[in-house]
């Protein structure tokens, strides 16, 4: 059942009125406390919020496919280090990621990765589209997302190179991709997985986020904090896995790359979460890809649009596939 619009009015309503209330409390912190803001900061940029209850059963009552728990290591950043006090990298935790399986077991593989704060029930419809047309697609769930158990940091928490060990675990377990698909979040961690040496013939992008820099400035705007606080939370970050933000911003790593796989890239003008200017900068540096911009689905209605989801499959069987009627579309080539 879906929830009704004077609930989901009440929802947002909420979120918002919680917002303007931590607002004024990062500008006294922005002024006088800094580095304590950064600390609550980074535990709000590390915490995802869980789908809501009613989607969920609704795309369960929808249908789902075989449902498999696989086994994955992962870096331990639970404590303040990525290292133990004996200065040595600490052991990796041992978790189980959800994946469901669509489609003839025998089809070309597509990997479907969805984003922040999602889960793998948004990527039913293109999921379910997919397998009719043959292909063998797997749903991953990221750690602390969906079903699959807590991620480098800990229960509750979750970074974005816990996106690309599930990809690249569910990879290591099925097989070489046909196709890669990502959402929001999930779509940056697909492509850096990419750049980073993941193989597959064609890969969609839909409201790509590959700019967590970028995401830390609108995470500032929202909460109302400066760079005082900002450049302090991503110091914190740097210590607490060893790793600077700056090495997952994605364009710039593809720029010139001719070993990447053909992209369809599909953005929302009117995306609230992820700004189509992201899709674009994308766009702008993979050297073979093609830009579908759309206008009033915002961030994530676009995963169900009949439109997008025929877009996608006809991608998905050939690249040269031309966009869906009267849908802005563009193709650029070149680095």
């Amino acid at each position: 059942m879906n929830p009704s619009p004077e609930k989901s009015t009440i929802v947002r309503s909420s979120a918002q009125a919680r917002i303007d209330r931590i607002r004024p409390v990062f500008g006294a912190l922005e002024r006088a406390a800094p580095g304590l803001g950064s600390r609550w900061a980074w535990r709000l940029w590390c915490t995802p919020t869980r789908p809501s209850p009613a989607a969920v059963a609704k795309s369960r009552a929808a249908g789902t496919g075989e449902v498999l728990r696989l086994p994955v290591e992962l870096p331990d950043w639970t404590g303040p280090r990525p290292v133990g006090r004996d200065g040595k990298t600490k052991p990796p935790l041992h978790a189980e990621i959800a994946v469901e399986l669509l489609g003839p077991a025998g089809g070309p593989l597509v990997y479907l990765l969805h984003g922040w704060s999602g889960w793998r029930g948004q990527f039913a419809p293109i999921g379910r589209a997919l397998a009719a047309s043959g292909y063998r697609v797997v749903l991953i769930d990221a750690p602390s997302h969906g079903d699959s158990d807590p991620g480098t940091l800990g229960p509750g928490l979750s970074m974005p190179p816990d996106f690309t060990f599930a990809l690249t675990a569910a990879v290591e377990r099925f097989g070489p991709a046909h196709a890669v698909i990502g959402h929001s979040l999930g779509g940056g961690c697909v492509a850096l997985a990419l750049v980073e040496g993941l193989k597959a013939e064609r890969v969609v992008f839909i409201s790509p986020a590959a700019d967590p820099i970028g995401f830390t400035r609108q995470l500032a705007r929202m909460l109302g904090f400066g760079d005082r606080i900002r450049t302090r939370m991503l110091e914190r970050g740097r210590r607490r896995i060893g790793l600077d933000a700056a090495d997952f911003v994605v364009p710039p790593l593809a720029a010139g790359r001719t070993d990447l796989p053909p992209a369809l890239i599909v953005h929302d003008r009117d995306d609230p979460t992820v700004p189509v200017a992201a899709g674009l900068s994308l766009a702008g540096s993979w050297r073979e890809s093609r830009m579908i911009e759309t206008a009033g689905l915002g961030h994530n209605r676009l995963l169900r649009d009949e439109a997008v989801i025929e877009a996608v499959v006809a991608f998905v069987d050939d690249p040269r596939a031309t966009g869906p009627a009267g849908r802005k579309a563009r193709s650029h080539v070149g680095g």
